[in-house]
């Protein structure tokens, strides 16, 4: 019985062990793979960018000729119109009709033209939209990533904290029993450890709050806790770009501003095609006819052969028609200064964009600065800071200072360490903005920060 209690036991360690060596480690290059290749909003983009790339095609398909084919047949009854002598006759009789007509446009003041390269940069700003759209997720899932790693940080000082007030609530209880410490520290000392421990449980609340996001973002459905790994091998230092150069790489390749740059490109074609309909248009065209009428008949009074009707019945016709715009109660002229102040819009758009970029990148590089003097100050601070709690925990050991005092200390060095994680995370986020705005896809690529 007892063999079989221990062949179960390495069986289940074996299972428990390989399931925790399975689950999967998340780094945030995999949380943004994931969450591009699964999530439903960039279908969405995926479609409108189809949409655009047929209006595109379309539009050159419009240089072409169109081409129409149609037959009637129909039994006449009564008085009706003889199609062979345009008399009218009392006669019933069947007749069959076929037709053939092309048409193309030989001059429609350059409306195919304007209209083809509107539907190019139509196309463009759509291709940019989906890509601007994949960053945006992108970004929205570093700032969830590196939230839950802010947030598990947390976790660990308030473990911390927990854990340390569990040993001083020990040996202050061993002290109070020999009479060295007042009974009201002990009581003061298990206060603080419940304070300590709701607030351990709030963190943990937060952190499901933040995973849950993250899993959101990458609609990933799925109960398991998701272990995030940040393995980032940045190293915090000063240096940081000039705005007016990040600024000039940015736009140069950036798909939001091109995206934008290419909504006024097609606004200037659109005012080019309001233009368009202000000049004659000319078009050919021509057709082929046919048919078989059960009233055509040959001396006899038979009715002429199916096959010698459509030869002696077939007619054919070309022609040209043009069409001059002289007075549509100003509707196109109107159609034009509407254009014209959609174009004015688009522009002023281009220009408050321009605006916006400069000033964020000013301000991220100047934030950045500061996260790099708040980081370093922490650091500092941090030794400091546990110097001064590891004798405050000696002094209080000895009856030199009050618990106040001892606490004061504890609860210092948990904020400096809790500082140090945020401005180190901010930073972290921060720099891999300044390295988006070079034009790398940090998603995209195993380079560290470190190289730029």
């Amino acid at each position: 019985m007892i063999k079989k209690r221990i062949i179960l036991i390495i069986v289940l360690y074996l299972i428990i062990g390989n399931t925790v060596q399975a689950q999967q480690k998340w780094s945030l290059n995999q949380c943004i793979s994931y969450a591009i290749e699964n999530n439903i909003n960039l279908k969405e983009y995926e479609i409108l960018e189809k949409l655009s790339l047929e209006d595109a095609q379309q539009a050159k398909r419009n240089m072409l000729p169109d081409l129409n084919a149609s037959t009637s047949a129909g039994l006449n009854f009564g008085r009706s119109v003889d199609p062979n002598t345009n008399a009218y006759i009392n006669t019933e009789f069947f007749n069959n009709t076929y037709n053939l007509s092309s048409s193309i446009a030989v001059f429609d003041g350059f409306r195919i033209q304007n209209r083809i390269k509107y539907q190019k940069f139509r196309k463009q700003a759509s291709e940019y939209n989906r890509l601007n759209a994949t960053d945006d997720l992108a970004f929205n899932v570093m700032v969830a990533f590196f939230d839950v790693v802010y947030y598990k940080g947390m976790l660990e000082i308030a473990n911390e904290q927990v854990e340390a007030s569990k040993l001083s609530l020990k040996t202050t209880e061993k002290k109070v029993e020999v009479g060295l410490k007042a009974k009201t520290d002990l009581l003061d000392m298990r206060a603080n450890l419940e304070r300590e421990e709701l607030n351990k449980i709030k963190i943990e609340n937060t952190v499901e709050t933040a995973t849950l996001k993250l899993k959101q973002l990458m609609n990933y459905v799925s109960a398991d806790e998701m272990e995030l790994v940040d393995d980032s091998s940045i190293v915090i230092n000063e240096k940081v770009d000039r705005p007016q150069q990040l600024f000039e790489q940015y736009t140069s390749w950036s798909p939001y501003y091109q995206s934008i740059e290419a909504n006024v490109k097609a606004t200037e074609k659109g005012l080019a095609l309001s233009r368009s309909a202000l000049y004659p248009s000319l078009y050919a065209n021509g057709s082929y006819n046919t048919g078989f009428y059960e009233t055509n008949t040959d001396a006899d009074g038979n009715t002429v052969a199916f096959g010698d009707q459509w030869k002696n019945n077939k007619n054919q016709y070309l022609g040209a028609r043009l069409s001059i715009p002289v007075f549509n109660k100003w509707a196109i002229r109107s159609d034009v200064k509407k254009a014209k102040l959609e174009l004015q819009r688009a522009k002023n758009n281009l220009d408050d964009e321009r605006q916006k970029l400069f000033f964020e990148m000013v301000n991220n590089l100047t934030e950045l600065e500061a996260l790099y003097k708040e980081h370093s100050q922490y650091v500092k601070r941090t030794e400091v800071d546990e110097l001064a709690f590891q004798a405050a925990e000696k002094k209080f050991d000895q009856g030199l200072i009050d618990i106040n005092d001892y606490y004061i200390a504890k609860n210092r060095l948990a904020t400096t360490q809790s500082s140090v994680l945020r401005s180190r995370t901010q930073w972290e986020i921060k720099m891999k903005v300044l390295q988006f705005y070079r034009g790398q896809r940090f998603w995209e690529t195993e380079e560290s920060l470190q190289s730029q």
